[in-house]
């Protein structure tokens, strides 16, 4: 009753919306990156717990020791199950011994493999979230290894159904502007590419130097999107893993709706950073979530094309 890791791939963990009510302490959230693509799939499966693998860059091979219904959300890593494929965004059932199978990501950058009703995973402070660098949480507080069994939570079938999800190739990503945002110089619209050494911490951005008068502030809390900024000029937008104080001036925090679009840019990839306002950033997230919440009416029962559902969501708007 039980999901095989086969091969875990490059970085598969074990990821929920993240911890919370823990920052007080210096534990920062951690939680699923794609916040819009976890969601997407724990709500179609209708999931009462909301947790999910997920997997950075190259997926892993599993095996399904029981029947379960299951989905792919994210980056699109060519799934296979018993050598045929498997489309993202809709849900399929797995029977006993099939395998499925990932490989690299030929668009975005993590893929959320979640299974009708999750796993049996102990909790830490009300959160089955991985943090690998203080080794907290999930499976051990590790990414997963060859081997690992991870036991099913009431495993079902269920109906099947599908949804059509934006691409990621929008490289605008807009910030509210922050206390620090004047002692920089006029800001408009930057360009600038991802950094190899990005992490779950942190997306390192290379480009233009950004000049401040002063680069060091007294420490103070950080959040998710945070962006701060070093005396090397070069940007560094926080993410779920990140330090919970932080004594760099920032000039502002990306939109929450944006974030999903960062996180699923590959090292190399371009993106534009935007000056944009606090009204524009909650409209933007209350129609995400909006969404989201509204995402079983927006689904199509069965599995159709991409065009198809396009239009249905069309007429149900």
């Amino acid at each position: 009753m039980s999901l095989k890791v086969l091969q875990p791939g490059l970085l598969t963990t074990i990821q929920d919306t993240g911890r919370s009510g823990v920052q007080h302490m210096g534990l920062s959230p951690s939680g699923a990156m794609d916040y819009f693509s976890f969601m997407v799939g724990n709500q179609l499966l209708e999931n009462n717990e909301f947790v999910s693998l997920e997997m950075t860059m190259q997926g892993g091979t599993f095996e399904f020791g029981r029947g379960n219904s299951f989905i792919i959300t994210g980056a699109d890593m060519q799934a296979t199950l018993n050598d045929k494929p498997v489309n993202v965004n809709t849900i399929y059932h797995a029977k006993m011994n099939d395998q499925l199978k990932f490989s690299a990501a030929v668009d975005g950058m993590r893929t959320y493999l979640t299974v009708r009703n999750g796993f049996h995973v102990e909790s830490v402070f009300d959160s089955y979230s991985t943090h690998t660098k203080i080794k907290l949480g999930g499976k051990d507080g590790r990414a997963l290894q060859a081997g690992d069994e991870l036991p099913f939570k009431d495993p079902e079938k269920v109906l099947e159904k599908t949804i059509y999800t934006p691409p990621f190739d929008d490289k605008k990503i807009r910030f509210i502007p922050g206390q620090q945002f004047e002692r920089f110089e006029r800001f408009k619209v930057k360009t600038y590419e991802i950094s190899n050494v990005s992490d779950r911490m942190g997306i390192r951005l290379e480009g233009d130097a950004l000049k401040a008068d002063d680069y060091d502030i007294l420490s103070e809390p950080v959040q998710l999107g945070s962006i701060q900024v070093s005396a090397s000029g070069q940007p560094i937008v926080l993410l779920n893993d990140r330090q919970t104080v932080g004594g760099y001036a920032k000039i502002g925090t990306v939109y929450f709706n944006d974030l999903p679009k960062l996180v699923q840019k590959k090292p190399g990839e371009i993106i534009e950073l935007v000056p944009g306002t606090f009204e524009e950033a909650v409209e933007e997230k209350r129609k995400m979530m909006k969404y989201i919440e509204d995402i079983n009416i927006l689904a199509y029962k069965g599995r159709t094309s991409g065009n198809k559902i396009k239009q249905l969501i069309k007429r149900v708007k």
